[in-house]
């Protein structure tokens, strides 16, 4: 039976793993929390590759696909300095494809432009920096090892559980107005759908972005999220007087649309939630049916 491991079993990650095991497939992974409710079907693993060795070689045995869930630090990817011995035995005798998780930040700023994936990397972020170092690595070891390797570039993630109704209900959501900028986003759905695809496929080591349809500004998000809960969106805040974190600010210091086509034309792909008002009407009724 087909086995995948996925390093990080987190928001991405465990939706990743239902999808491969509602496909029979063996699956497993890595997390920090092995007391999480997750689905039984899926063996996890507890690790954090800050906090010493933990040897993987045998939870590793007879992987066909590998994913990259796990953010990397200053010095790059943090599983491979961690476990790299482990890893490059699994890539020399069972592992297919690696895929690895980075984000459409390596891109920078792009002043309103479309983004393709010909489009100059120009990280400004220092989390954009550690994505791109990271992404080389994990080139140089599949080239070394013969290995396909598919870097997925996503843009902002939501879904059941990450999602600006769950906001409102909160009480979180935030309505911040800065001209002009747009936020591009997938649904978590969705990215488990392209990785499944890819595993299953012929295709040869290559970077995609992976993004929606309909870049928007967030506030329109926020807006059409009351507009289903029949409630009242919060005040507007003019961007420069928000409070906001350093991570939570340098997301508005960079705007651009980013183009899907590649994707969509590589594999096939129609998106199941092409725009953020399909994908939030669904997470309403998912949460209406709970």
């Amino acid at each position: 039976m087909n086995k995948l491991f996925c390093f990080g079993v987190g928001f991405t990650g465990l939706q990743t793993c239902e999808y491969f095991n509602d496909q029979n497939w063996i699956t497993s992974g890595t997390t920090r929390d092995t007391n999480k409710k997750v689905n039984p079907n899926i063996e996890l693993i507890e690790y954090n590759p800050n906090k010493g060795r933990i040897y993987l070689s045998e939870s590793l045995a007879n992987s066909k696909i590998l994913l990259i869930s796990i953010a990397p630090d200053k010095n790059g990817d943090v599983v491979l300095k961690s476990n790299y011995e482990d890893i490059a035995n699994a890539l020399k005798t069972s592992v297919k494809r690696v895929i690895y998780l980075s984000t459409t930040a390596v891109y920078g700023d792009a002043n309103g432009s479309t983004v393709d994936e010909k489009y100059k990397i120009n990280p400004q972020s220092d989390r954009a920096k550690s994505r791109i170092l990271a992404e080389r690595q994990w080139t140089d070891l599949c080239d070394k090892f013969g290995v396909t390797l598919n870097i997925l570039r996503l843009s902002g993630i939501y879904g059941i559980g990450r999602n600006q109704i769950k906001n409102l209900i909160n009480g979180t959501a935030k309505r911040i107005i800065k001209e002009g900028h747009v936020f591009n986003r997938i649904h978590v759905a969705d990215i488990a759908r392209v990785i499944y695809m890819l595993s299953v496929s012929n295709i040869k080591s290559d970077i995609f972005n992976i993004s929606d349809d309909m870049p928007a500004p967030p506030q329109d998000v926020v807006e059409f999220a009351a507009r289903l809960l029949n409630t009242d969106p919060p005040e507007p805040v003019i961007f420069s007087e928000a409070s906001l974190s350093e991570m939570a600010r340098s997301f508005y210091s960079e705007t651009k649309y980013i183009r899907n086509q590649k994707i969509k034309e590589k594999l096939g792909l129609e998106l199941k939630y092409p725009n953020y008002k399909l994908g939030l009407k669904d997470i309403l009724k998912e949460e209406l049916n709970r």
